[in-house]
């Protein structure tokens, strides 16, 4: 990783991430999506290879919301409005994921992280320089889906609202002409 101690504040909506070439624009997105969950990496093969040589561990940290919506928080086993969610990689291959510096399992991140509103293995969410190229190559109703779902509208089909799946391929081509 390019960095060994940073902060990037980020806030509610679109984030950007601007710089010239080398600045560390892709490590900070990777580190994102790390801690996150994502196990792919256009940087190596292994996540262990991210840590710094010389080093045993890295962590990487992030801050989300954590307030309650429709009575319920996120990640109910924080009582904050706020969560610190850690991924620690280890040299040897391990990985562990911390929620306000207690253990948790990637499922109840997961099932937090889907509270949020947020799937980051969806493209659209973080998307690496080399994934444009491989968005590009997917079809119209896929990417009306992953759009969806990145917009937090999954499994409704609020977009697709009254019309069956059938009626994707005319919908996304509708899309296509917009």
């Amino acid at each position: 990783m390019s960095y060994k101690n940073t902060s990037v504040p980020l806030e509610p909506g679109l984030n950007l991430i601007v710089g010239p070439n080398g600045a560390g624009k892709s490590s900070i997105l990777l580190a994102i999506s790390v801690v996150l969950g994502q196990a792919y990496t256009e940087r190596s093969r292994k996540l262990s290879e991210l840590i710094r040589w010389g080093e045993q561990e890295a962590r990487i940290s992030i801050k989300l919301d954590n307030k309650s919506t429709k009575g319920t928080r996120p990640f109910p086993q924080a009582r904050t409005d706020q969560v610190l969610i850690t991924r620690v990689l280890k040299r040897n291959g391990d990985y562990l994921y911390l929620l306000n510096n207690k253990p948790v399992s990637k499922m109840e991140l997961g099932e937090g992280l889907s509270g949020l509103g947020l799937n980051p293995d969806n493209m659209l969410v973080i998307m690496h320089q080399l994934m444009v190229g491989r968005f590009g190559s997917v079809s119209p109703v896929e990417k009306l889906l992953m759009l969806e779902d990145a917009i937090g509208l999954a499994g409704g089909n609020v977009l697709c609202s009254g019309r069956n799946k059938g009626d994707l391929p005319a919908l996304a081509t509708g899309v296509r002409e917009i």
